[in-house]
C-alpha cells in the first residue's frame, strides 16, 4: 500500500487529499484544498500559489484514480462544480470538478441523512452536477467493497467534532489489504469517543485524522473538548502503528507543543507520530498559521492588496504549471 497526501495544513493550505494506490486500483480521499479568512486578513499571495499548485496536483493525480471517496461536503474537502471560474477560496471550477470525477465512481457520505443544511444543500447539488454528466456515484456510509483482495469499507456517519456538533457528521475510510489504512477525516483527535472506538477496535497500521482546532478553543469548541480531542490521539498510539496528524490542529503555531506531547506517548508506545509534510518528506510550511507574520514579513505588492478589496477575477499570483 503506497501513501501519497497531497495537501494539508503544513504544506500550506486546508486540504487532507490523499492517494492510495493499492495492489488492486489507485483511490483518491477527499479532493478538496481551500483556503479560509484568518486574523482579520485574506491570505497572503503565497498562500494563493500553494492553492493553485495543490489544485492542480490534485487534476493531474485524479488521471490515474478510478475511486473517488467523500467523507464530507467541506470545500477542503470535495471540489465542487461552480460555474464561476477559480473560486477564490478554492480554485475550483466546472472545469476542475469534471477533470477529477469523470470517467471514475465517486463513493459519498449520504446527502440527505446525518447532514447538516448547509452540507445537505452541497450534496444534493453536487449529486445532480454529477448525473448531468453521467458520471458514476453511490452513498457509502456504513457500506463495503471488495476489489480482489482489497477491502474498503466506511463507517457510519460519525461527530465532525465533539458529540453533537453544528458542522455535522463525516464517514471514515477503512483500506485494507496486506496493511490497513484508516482515512478519519475531520474526527478532530476524535473528539467524540464513537470515532475513538471504531479506530481502536479495528488497530490500523496507518491513521490519517485531523487534530482537535485550537484556534477555534473558546468561540466554537470548549477547551474540554479540545483536550479531549488530545488525549484520545495520546490513546491512540497504543492502538495504531502510524498517525499523521495535521489539518484543524495545524492552524495554530502553538500546536507543535501538542504534537511534541503525543509523540513522547508515540514513543512509549512504538507508534510513529508524523505531520503530513514530514510524513512526504517534506518542510514544514503552516502559512494560515503564520498569516500575521507572512504579511509583514513579505508586504503584499498593491495589486494583490488592490485585487482583495474589489476581488473581481484572479488573484495577481505567480504560478506555473510546471
Amino acid at each position: 500500500m503506497k501513501i501519497k497526501i497531497l495537501a494539508g495544513e503544513t504544506l500550506g493550505t486546508r486540504s487532507l487529499c490523499t492517494v492510495v494506490e493499492t495492489n488492486e486500483i489507485k483511490i483518491m480521499i477527499d479532493p478538496g484544498i481551500a483556503l479560509g479568512r484568518r486574523f482579520g486578513l485574506y491570505p497572503h499571495h503565497v498562500e494563493y500559489e500553494k492553492l493553485y499548485e495543490g489544485r492542480k496536483l490534485i487534476e493531474n493525480e485524479s488521471k490515474e484514480c478510478e475511486l473517488i471517496c467523500i467523507t464530507h461536503y467541506h470545500y477542503d474537502h470535495y471540489t465542487p462544480f461552480f460555474n464561476s471560474v477559480d473560486n477564490e477560496w478554492t480554485f475550483a471550477s466546472y472545469e476542475s470538478a469534471e477533470q477529477i470525477y469523470k470517467n471514475k465512481l465517486v463513493l459519498l457520505k449520504d446527502f440527505e441523512n446525518f447532514i447538516n443544511n448547509s452540507q445537505r444543500n452541497r450534496g444534493l447539488q453536487f449529486q445532480k452536477d454529477l448525473k448531468k454528466l453521467n458520471i458514476k456515484y453511490k452513498i457509502c456510509d456504513a457500506s463495503k467493497l471488495n476489489i480482489g483482495k482489497l477491502e474498503i469499507s466506511f463507517s457510519k456517519p460519525v461527530f465532525h467534532g465533539e458529540e453533537h456538533t453544528p458542522l455535522g457528521y463525516v464517514v471514515m475510510v477503512l483500506i485494507k489489504e496486506e496493511e490497513k489504512l484508516i482515512f478519519a477525516s475531520d474526527t478532530e483527535g476524535p473528539m467524540n469517543e464513537e470515532a475513538f472506538n471504531i479506530i481502536k477496535n479495528e488497530k490500523p497500521d496507518y491513521l490519517i485524522i485531523s487534530g482537535p482546532p485550537l484556534y477555534l478553543v473558546n468561540y466554537e469548541v470548549p477547551m474540554a473538548k479540545f483536550e479531549q480531542g488530545i488525549r484520545n490521539l495520546k490513546k491512540l498510539t497504543k492502538h495504531v502503528k502510524n498517525i499523521i496528524v495535521d489539518h484543524h490542529l495545524l492552524r495554530s503555531q502553538d500546536a507543535m507543543k501538542f504534537i511534541q506531547k503525543i509523540r513522547l506517548m508515540g514513543l512509549e508506545n512504538d507508534c510513529n507520530v508524523f505531520l503530513i509534510s514530514e510524513f512526504m518528506g517534506k518542510d514544514i510550511i503552516m502559512l494560515e498559521a503564520y498569516r500575521k507574520e507572512l504579511y509583514e514579513k513579505y508586504p503584499p505588492k498593491k495589486e494583490f492588496l488592490d485585487w482583495v478589496k474589489s476581488r473581481k477575477g484572479l488573484p495577481p499570483i505567480n504560478v506555473s504549471d510546471n
